[in-house]
């Protein structure tokens, strides 16, 4: 059913949009395949596939649809500073349709390699943002992605995704690898997915 009340946020293309509250279903791939990654399904419906994902794919990963067309890449920021620095940074980029030139959609900062936390979120600042936040950030990840427990909020600390655990997966190992994302009405699926590759680069999966 149609909402017309609903906002249309979108980060990657409101194509990624919808009007309704969305469940995914996502699955992690063995580092065998495509440098690792993930699947993410809407029932049995495959909407999105993430390469890259796996340890030894260390700098980037690659966010492609079900028909395998690029959609999203992520890149890690590198440099001397980087190395030796707790704050790792990530990048989105899309390509240009004019120029065929890949540019940054979006930046992903975190205090630690390790983990998102209440007091060590991850922040994400949007490059083209139509009313910068006072906070310097629009969008924050706070809690524990490695218990697949955590949510992506927006700068007014509204709820816009969530990662959850899979209540039909009873093995403790298997729930990690299977996983539930929801993501409210209105917010762009494929953005949530490339924050999500970004959680499982900085956690080392």
């Amino acid at each position: 059913m149609m909402m017309s009340n609903v906002i249309i946020r979108p980060v990657v293309s409101k194509q990624f949009c919808s009007t309704s509250r969305e469940v995914f279903t996502v699955r992690k791939r063995p580092c065998a395949v495509n440098g690792g990654g993930f699947v993410v399904y809407m029932g049995s419906e495959e909407i999105f596939r993430m390469e890259g994902c796996g340890a030894h794919v260390k700098d980037s990963a690659l966010l492609k649809d079900a028909q395998s067309t690029p959609i999203l890449s992520i890149k890690r920021k590198v440099g001397v500073v980087q190395v030796f620095s707790l704050h790792k940074q990530w990048k989105g980029f899309v390509r240009d349709e004019i120029d065929g030139h890949e540019k940054p959609i979006f930046k992903a900062s975190s205090g630690s390699s390790i983990n998102c936390a209440e007091n060590n979120p991850v922040k994400v600042s949007l490059v083209e943002s139509e009313s910068k936040s006072r906070k310097g950030w629009d969008y924050e990840i706070v809690g524990s992605f490695s218990q697949r427990a955590c949510a992506i909020y927006d700068d007014s600390r509204s709820v816009v995704a969530e990662v959850s655990m899979n209540k039909e997966i009873k093995d403790a190992t298997r729930s990690r690898d299977v996983y539930v994302v929801t993501v409210q009405a209105g917010i762009d699926h494929a953005f949530v997915f490339g924050l999500i590759a970004v959680l499982e680069k900085l956690n080392g999966e």
